[in-house]
């Protein structure tokens, strides 16, 4: 387990991260050609790795603070990618504090696993009137979020950017987790004003939400990113996308200016044509599910793509299956921008180096066949 730390045992991390942000070897990540390629551990990948409980590191501001300063040091030299190290940290209280700004309750497993409160009375009642609206200082779990981010404002003094946590998460994975998924899908079909009533609310309050943060902070830039897994045929048809998500997306782009990143964890590809309507969105996720070869065909050139690719992929495949894919995704993407992620990595094996050190071979084999780097040179 992890020892309790201390302000002093903070500070000489603290100079090693701002070193390595310094360093040649990180000028040479910011500065390294498209594809970008990284690797990253899930939360349970680093609870496995430094044995630690997820409650503790969100709780616990000093922890919170030694652990993502390590988890910077050990990735930047653990990992020889294209991902730089950064002078900055994260206010974050859990995977998704925005749920809790709408009156539901999150709690986490000790290894980082959400669970998101089911038995909200919304479930019971389709009455959108049951749902209050929120306020940012006092709502779900703001309080901490504030408490978090004044700690670490404190801790740091100014040497390290501290992220205050943005609401990005979209309005259906709101919904689905406010009535039940089968609940909502009846009710599209049974009382479609009431959808429509409520995901129309959930925008409301993610703007009323921003407003907030952008006064509070004298934030300037609005750009955002829409995180909603649900959207994921065949969880959802064309047609539901169509009539009851996309003209929220549409009203959130006109609040933001404009739409950095649209994640789901599932296939996306039947719903590019009306995702396109989204005309400031200009880098398209592809997930393991969403075929890469249908993106390439759905959308221009001038798209540019994050690949992000199973932690299976990474720590299961063997090294000519992984080039293979490799060389299908060079050939696929050639003429457009794109980067290579593997994410999510975590304990596969009996001894976790041997994850690590499949991590690290894919990296070389990525650089060798996407960056066309000689086997010698690496």
């Amino acid at each position: 387990m992890i020892e309790k730390p201390s302000v002093e045992s903070i500070e000489p991390l603290m100079a090693q991260v701002l070193e390595a942000v310094e360093s040649a070897r990180n000028k040479a990540r910011r500065e390294a050609p498209m594809p970008r390629i990284t690797v990253c551990l899930e939360n349970i990948g680093w609870t496995q790795l430094l044995d630690y409980d997820m409650n503790d590191y969100y709780g616990d501001p000093l922890l919170n603070c030694e652990l993502q300063l390590r988890q910077k040091l050990i990735a930047f030299e653990m990992f020889d990618d294209d991902s730089p190290i950064s002078a900055d940290l994260s206010a974050s209280t859990g995977m998704y504090f925005d749920f809790t700004v709408v009156g539901l309750e999150v709690t986490h497993e000790p290894n980082g696993v959400p669970h998101i409160q089911e038995d909200h009375r919304l479930r019971r009642e389709a009455d959108v009137s049951l749902l209050a609206r929120h306020n940012f200082y006092v709502t779900g779990e703001m309080p901490r979020v504030f408490e978090l981010y004044e700690k670490l404002q404190e801790l740091t003094k100014g040497r390290m950017r501290v992220a205050f946590p943005r609401w990005e998460r979209g309005p259906l994975d709101m919904a689905v987790q406010l009535r039940g998924y089968e609940q909502l899908m009846a009710d599209a079909r049974e009382r479609p004003v009431f959808v429509h009533d409520l995901m129309r609310y959930l925008v409301e309050e993610r703007i009323r939400w921003w407003d907030a943060y952008r006064a509070e902070f004298t934030v300037t830039d609005r750009t955002a990113g829409i995180g909603d897994d649900w959207i994921n045929v065949p969880f959802i048809s064309p047609r539901f996308f169509e009539e009851f998500c996309l003209p929220r997306y549409l009203e959130l782009e006109e609040y933001h200016g404009r739409i950095s990143y649209l994640h789901s964890c599932g296939n996306k590809a039947p719903l590019h044509h009306l995702i396109r309507r989204i005309e400031s969105l200009g880098n398209y996720e592809v997930n393991h599910w969403t075929p890469l070869a249908d993106t390439c065909r759905n959308l221009p050139p001038t798209k540019s793509l994050t690949i992000a690719l199973l932690n299976a992929d990474i720590l299961v495949q063997s090294e000519a299956e992984q080039e293979a894919q490799l060389r299908e995704i060079k050939e696929l993407c050639a003429g457009r921008r794109y980067c290579v992620i593997g994410s999510a990595l975590m304990k596969m094996h009996d001894d976790y180096q041997e994850d690590i050190a499949r991590a690290q071979r894919w990296i070389t084999l990525a650089k060798r066949v996407l960056h066309c780097v000689p086997p010698a040179a690496l």
